[in-house]
């Protein structure tokens, strides 16, 4: 068995089409299960960093006095006040978190999307008219608010979800026409579902890891789709001259799919590789103005899971299908010519 230009044994993918369709459909199963678990009872569908997560907060800014004369610190008497007015008005904050300001101090809670704005207003009015009674009792000068905020997670750094998914779309459309047009509408259909599988696995992927991520999440969603429309094109090229080729035209669908994906196997694993990490690289220098811990894991791991999805989408994956095609396609086009015989 000769090995092609580039590089490869023939792996003859396209008899293994059946297991790789349940090896991506469990994936694909189990990752979107947990993510539509989490949505109800975590974080979201993914699992968002705390600057993209869906979530209300009051924060309760302070200046360093001393309350009342009790010699309590300012954030320990303002922390009981919240509670009991939490409690009082029937809502619980799942995260506290506390910090210096340049003349005081600083407390931030933070409460679930689906807690009751009013009645997290009503605490906050509450919170204030008792802080300000004990600064006044303290004969200080008032300078503590509370203050309410209703966070969405638009993601602000990249793309938001909703354009995210209109670029996504726009970019499989015009695959299948481009395909359809240059190639065989047989090869624009596999293209599409390579498409298709592609950002279904990333995305499941991303969900089932549970890695905190944020504006990564849409910005390689699109790429992903991009590399995999980069790679189609690698693979069904090499087809087309193939099928021009003396030595490939008494080949069967399956043997021309196999012997195309042995010669661009090592480019479609490349490929997705170097244009991860250079999307990588342009995402944390557009980031660098708020680089966190989060803002580098969240795209390297998007990042990562793209090549993964990539690789084995267009390399392996496709290859394996598009025979399927061209056999439906093939019998539509005999049965249409014995009905054209017939008349």
């Amino acid at each position: 068995m000769k090995s092609n230009k580039m590089g490869f044994e023939n792996l003859k993918l396209s008899s293994k089409m059946h297991l790789l369709i349940i090896i991506s459909s469990v994936v694909i199963a189990i990752g979107l299960s947990v993510g539509i678990i989490c949505q109800f009872v975590a974080n979201g569908f993914f699992n968002y960093n705390d600057d993209y997560a869906n979530y209300k907060s009051v924060t309760v800014d302070y200046e360093d006095i001393d309350f009342s004369g009790s010699g309590k610190e300012p954030r320990e008497v303002i922390d009981e006040i919240c509670a009991k007015s939490f409690e009082k008005n029937g809502v619980s904050y799942y995260l506290l978190t506390q910090g210096n300001t340049t003349t005081g101090g600083k407390i931030v809670y933070k409460f679930a999307y689906s807690a009751n704005s009013k009645n997290i207003d009503a605490a906050v009015a509450e919170i204030n008219a008792e802080i300000e009674r004990e600064v006044e009792g303290a004969g200080g000068i008032q300078f503590s608010y509370a203050s309410s905020h209703v966070n969405d997670a638009i993601l602000g750094n990249g793309l938001s979800l909703s354009r995210a998914a209109i670029a996504v779309a726009t970019v499989i459309a015009v695959h299948f026409i481009y395909f359809a047009i240059r190639y065989r509408l047989t090869m624009a259909l596999a293209a599409v579902l390579a498409d298709v599988h592609n950002l279904a696995l990333y995305i499941a992927l991303v969900a089932l890891c549970r890695i905190p991520v944020g504006s990564a999440i849409a910005t390689f969603a699109v790429l992903t789709v991009l590399f995999t429309v980069i790679g189609t094109c690698f693979t069904f090229e090499r087809m087309r001259k193939n099928l021009k080729s003396d030595e490939y035209k008494k080949l069967s669908a399956f043997e021309l799919s196999d012997r195309s994906a042995n010669e661009t196997l090592l480019i479609n694993v490349t490929m997705p590789a170097c244009l991860a990490a250079l999307s990588l690289i342009l995402f944390v220098v557009l980031s660098i103005s708020s680089l966190s811990p989060f803002v580098i894991l969240a795209p390297v791991f998007c990042s990562l899971i793209a090549f993964i999805v990539c690789a084995y989408g267009t390399a392996i994956f496709v290859p394996s299908v598009y025979p399927r095609f061209k056999q439906i396609g093939d019998n539509v086009k005999a049965k249409s010519k014995a009905k054209t015989l017939q008349k």
